[in-house]
C-alpha cells in the first residue's frame, strides 16, 4: 500500500497532518533529539483537538526557521491539502479510528521516504551521465 491522496477518512488525514508536522520539525531542527511523535503521538492518535492546535503553532515557528522558501510553500500546500479534507478535529478517536491515524502517519512518512530516494537515484543517474 502507499500514501492515498483520494482516503478522505479524518483519522487517516490526521495521521498524515501528523507526519507532516514532524517532517517540518525535523527539516527545521536537524539535531533534535525527541521529536513531536515521542512527545504528542498517543494524544493526537487518540484526543487530537487536545494536540493539533498546538502542533500547528508550533509548525508556524518550525517553518520560519527553515529559511527556504520553496520549502515553506511546499510544506503549506501539503498541509492545505490536508486539512482541506478536515471540518474538525475530533475530541476522540476510536480504536478502529486511531488504526487509521496510524496508517496515515506511516504511508506519508514512507512518501516522503521515497522521494527522497528517487530524488537521489535522480542525482547518482546524472552522475553516471556526467562521467561517461
Amino acid at each position: 500500500m502507499a500514501l492515498d491522496d483520494t482516503n478522505l477518512n479524518p483519522s487517516y488525514l490526521l495521521g498524515r497532518l501528523f507526519a507532516i508536522l514532524e517532517k517540518v520539525q525535523k527539516e527545521a531542527n536537524p539535531s533534535i533529539k525527541a521529536t513531536i511523535r515521542d512527545r504528542f503521538y498517543g494524544a493526537a492518535s487518540s484526543t487530537p483537538i487536545t494536540v493539533f492546535p498546538q502542533l500547528l503553532k508550533l509548525k508556524n515557528h518550525h517553518l520560519s526557521k527553515l529559511g527556504h522558501q520553496g520549502r515553506n510553500i511546499f510544506f503549506e500546500k501539503l498541509i492545505g491539502q490536508v486539512m482541506d479534507g478536515l471540518s474538525t478535529f475530533p475530541a476522540h478517536l476510536t480504536f478502529s479510528e486511531q488504526a487509521q491515524f496510524a496508517i496515515g502517519y506511516y504511508h506519508q512518512r514512507q512518501n516522503f521516504f521515497e522521494k527522497k530516494n528517487s530524488t537521489q537515484e535522480g542525482t547518482n543517474r546524472k552522475e553516471i551521465k556526467k562521467d561517461v
